[in-house]
């Protein structure tokens, strides 16, 4: 039973996806032979889950592979947390349960509803620093809390490296805080650095990762002081609501700080850190500029989710406070928590209200990527464009000469995406009636845009050593002698010019030298496809 979801903006992200399930599928290892924006976890569970799931959605495919690495943690902590009290146990599923189903981000970027395809690695980052700090919160102390700790970070670091930092920090204040004994610390440090050995072992990914991570680090360094604005600006409502809270619990616990700071200082054994540390303004301000941190590059998914856990600490202890303290908690907390998981639901509820009206995409030779659909009237506005792009080619190439693209959100814009699966799946058409008439196959398959999903839909090789998810001014390097292999091993090459952006132009002048002395074979009006030259054909193009 095919599942037809409305699109949404950026909605292309999702092809990366299949990009790399193709090239795994092909024995390429994430890394060691091509080049992604985030770590192999996310491609490996998108892979296994789409192996036993062929016909279904992708993004859906993609939101839910989390669960493989996920699921097994969180019941693990739920079925400690309900032999001491099954509301709390229901309390913290319920939450992960609605944000590991919706495909939804907090963050809108188009008022016409649709699921979102893209930042779905940043869900999942928020999604395995909830189950860390699950763990990091409600565990007893212990070697049951040292794995699960050390597997969150294991998966962490395999989904997006800022997710990693972001869940040291909250693990480093966890130790310092008594969450840990030292031994336990340095169970889940062995059970972590075992796993990258043995990883390692499997051509190096570990070490290639470590390669990418630094070349990006590189690429986007001067992105991080104007990030932490943004996120400020977009999260405003929870991140000054989370610090009154702080600053609210402080001022009831000043009176037992100072007293435990005085038992400390008389104190010549030191151990009562634990105690000093382990407190909850401590914990939710900790767990906060970890997530102000993670958001500087997962901004506008499911930010904050992993406050809760904390929250839910902290509100079981209300009780002993008095009425009025009690009521200023609640109402802080409430304005913490709720923005959140209500702009998650919402966006869910509406294209799921939606999508029953919305007419579904006119292809037929894309597989499982035309399982979207739109209103009739941007379905109507994206079966024209490509004429109207072909027809207008001059003026779109002086903006994107300009650095300007057609549209200020173009990437956003629902006919966009729509138009893109429409383009392609003429394309597709246009390069199998090719093949037909000249009896050729070709066996490997590059795109010259942002996405590449067509080695997947034609079951081809994809071009190894490059960046999946190429975006020049933010994933793609200087081109690297494996590379300029690679490419030049390349069978066939797409071109799309429809329209001619900034990015399309920038990916190509990176690539110029490896792009020399190929046929150039009109496939239709917005595609080329550059041919490798000693490629026979039965006719001339």
């Amino acid at each position: 039973m095919p599942l037809v979801i409305p699109i949404g903006p950026m909605y292309w992200d999702t092809y990366i996806y299949l990009d790399a399930a193709q090239r795994i599928k092909l024995g390429q290892v994430p890394a060691a032979d091509f080049l992604a924006p985030v770590g192999a976890l996310e491609y490996y569970q998108f892979y296994w889950l789409q192996t036993l799931f062929p016909a279904a959605q992708p993004t859906l495919i993609a939101q839910w592979s989390v669960l493989i690495s996920a699921a097994p943690l969180i019941a693990v902590t739920i079925a400690q947390i309900d032999k001491e009290s099954r509301r709390t146990a229901f309390a913290v599923l319920i939450p992960f349960l609605i944000f590991v189903l919706c495909p939804t981000n907090t963050q809108s970027f188009n008022s016409f509803p649709g699921v979102d395809g893209f930042g779905i690695y940043n869900r999942h980052t928020s999604l395995l620093l909830y189950v860390l700090v699950t763990a990091l919160v409600f565990l007893p102390a212990g070697r049951k809390l040292a794995v699960v700790a050390a597997l969150s970070m294991l998966a962490l670091f395999f989904t997006k490296i800022t997710g990693f930092v972001a869940g040291g920090m909250i693990g480093l204040f966890a130790i310092f805080a008594g969450r840990f004994m030292w031994r336990q610390a340095f169970l889940a440090l062995f059970i972590f650095a075992a796993a990258l050995v043995l990883l390692e072992l499997n051509r190096g990914m570990v070490s290639a990762y470590l390669e990418s991570i630094a070349s990006l680090v590189r690429l986007n360094e001067s992105l991080l002081l104007p990030r932490f604005l943004t996120v400020f600006s977009i999260k405003l409502d929870v991140i000054l609501a989370a610090a009154a809270l702080i600053l609210f619990l402080f001022w009831i616990d000043r009176a037992d700080l100072a007293e435990h700071l005085r038992s400390r200082r008389q104190s010549s054994t030191g151990k009562t850190t634990g105690g000093l540390l382990d407190r909850d303004w401590l914990w939710i301000g900790v767990t906060l500029a970890a997530g102000i941190f993670l958001e500087t590059q997962n901004t506008g998914s499911q930010e904050f989710i992993f406050l809760w856990p904390v929250l839910l600490a902290m509100l079981r202890k209300t009780p002993a406070l008095d009425g009025r303290h009690r009521l200023i908690v609640y109402c802080l907390v409430a304005f913490t928590a709720i923005p959140t998981i209500t702009k998650i639901v919402h966006g869910s509820l509406r294209f799921v209200a939606v999508a029953p009206t919305y007419e579904a995409a006119p292809v037929t030779d894309v597989k499982t990527m035309g399982l979207v659909s739109a209103r009739r009237d941007i379905m109507k506005r994206a079966s024209l464009l490509e004429s109207h792009y072909s027809s207008n080619a001059v003026t779109y190439r002086q903006l994107a000469e300009a650095d300007q693209l057609p549209s200020w959100q173009l990437f956003s814009e629902l006919d966009y995406q729509m138009y893109w699966i429409v383009s392609a799946d003429r394309m597709v058409k246009a390069l199998k009636e090719f093949e037909s008439k000249n009896g050729v196959h070709l066996n490997s398959l590059m795109t010259l845009d942002f996405v590449n999903p067509f080695p997947w839909i034609l079951d081809r090789d994809a071009t190894r050593n490059v960046q999946i998810g190429a975006d020049p001014f933010r994933t793609v390097d200087e081109l690297t002698a494996a590379e300029a292999t690679s490419i030049r091993q390349t069978d066939g090459i797409l071109r799309p010019s429809c329209p001619i952006t900034s990015a399309r132009i920038a990916l190509q002048h990176i690539y110029r030298k490896a792009l020399e002395d190929r046929i150039v074979v009109k496939l239709n009006d917005c595609w080329d496809l550059l041919l490798r030259s000693d490629v026979k054909l039965s006719a001339k193009f």
